[in-house]
């Protein structure tokens, strides 16, 4: 085995060994590291070879913390391929650490798109590896299986969230593809999302240059829906290989009782199967969440609307198959700065060049209320 940076002439290589991760792993391709690379990240794609054959890899983002405190490193949802066998990681941790520390990085952080198991703690402690409290990927999420027909994935949803599909069909309310001349619409409903939910939105531009890498592989579906002439939501989904997931999820906040967001999220399904996706991740949901609370009936926790518990109640309509992913782990290589970082003060700082800047946290609020 031996471990190469890997260059322009091997990018369909590199996706092609990415695409086949078992869950949506959009955040590893090539096209992921060019648009960051565009929000000023630096950008290294270090594999390992075997017999001329790439059989793991990481994409590993680098991007300066504040005060002038050095470096952070980033591998969000990786690494990928053989990454868990012992000879591949451990060759991809050597190759890393050489980049992270020419780069003055106080630590780096990776967050796997796997399940907890015990061979990867083992790596994990091997290498120093920290579990951090602080992530920046969705822990718990819900998973569709769309492979199956329509019908039945109509069948297998809540009767509520069925009802509210067939309601809006029934009532007119029209969807369409958007495009890049309907950004600043999409942004103007992202603003009043926004006001109502507390939080506050990156630039148009930001928005415009994620969609924009997207749509032009081919990868990219926006989705709009109307009553009436009237704009009433917008959602923005992503597909990679087999996998979709739902990105941003933005409303005008008119005529909320038609229920255009869960019409929005069915064509989205329809848009990925369409595409050959086999699966399609509904993005984030509280990591309290037990398989429990997706019953019929289910009260206590899933009755809660602070936070992302109402975007919740809307997600576990479609699906009740809980994903949750291993965590967040960072390898420390300046421990003083890593601490003075992890102090509260400062990693409202740290969050912004982590979160802000390399948006992960997708944008899912509703008109109303986050689970209208």
């Amino acid at each position: 085995m031996r471990t190469l940076l890997v260059e322009n002439d091997r990018r369909e290589t590199w996706n092609a060994l990415a695409i086949q991760e078992p869950s949506f792993s959009l955040m590893q391709s090539w096209e992921w590291g060019e648009y960051k690379a565009t929000l000023g990240w630096r950008v290294f794609r270090v594999a390992v070879e075997q017999d001329g054959t790439l059989v793991a890899g990481a994409q590993v983002l680098l991007k300066s913390a504040p005060l002038r405190l050095g470096s952070v490193a980033y591998i969000p949802r990786g690494p990928f391929g053989q990454w868990l066998n012992p000879g591949a990681f451990n060759a991809l941790i050597d190759r890393i650490d050489s980049i992270a520390k020419s780069c003055h990085a106080v630590f780096l952080k990776m967050e796997p798109a796997a399940g907890p198991n015990e061979q990867a703690e083992r790596l994990y402690s091997q290498h120093s590896f920290r579990r951090s409290h602080h992530s920046t990927q969705p822990l718990t999420t819900i998973i569709m299986d769309i492979a199956e027909g329509e019908q039945a994935l109509l069948c297998a949803m809540r009767k509520s969230t069925r009802r509210k599909i067939l309601s809006a069909e029934r009532k007119e309310v029209m969807v369409r593809p958007g495009g890049v001349e309907d950004l600043d619409l999409f942004y103007r409903m992202m603003q009043v999302t926004a006001s109502r939910a507390g939080f506050e939105p990156k630039p148009l531009d930001y928005y415009a240059a994620e969609w924009e890498a997207f749509d032009r592989c081919g990868r990219a579906g926006f989705f709009l829906a109307y009553y009436n002439n009237t704009p009433l939501a917008a959602h923005i989904a992503y597909t990679f290989g087999p996998h979709a997931a739902f990105f941003h999820q933005v409303s005008s906040g008119e005529y909320a009782h038609l229920n255009a967001n869960c019409l929005l999220v069915w064509e989205e399904i329809k848009w990925a199967k369409a595409r050959g996706c086999r699966s399609y991740d509904l993005w984030g949901i509280p990591d309290e969440v037990d398989e429990s609370s997706c019953a019929e009936g289910a009260s206590g926790k899933a009755e809660r609307t602070d936070g992302l518990w109402g975007v919740y109640k809307f997600k576990r309509g479609f699906c009740k198959n809980i994903v949750r992913f291993c965590g967040s782990y960072d390898r420390v290589y300046r421990p003083l700065l890593y601490n003075t970082m992890m102090t509260e003060c400062v990693y409202d700082g740290l969050e912004k060049v982590m979160v802000c800047l390399d948006r992960n946290h997708p944008t899912h609020a509703h008109a109303g209320s986050p689970c209208a």
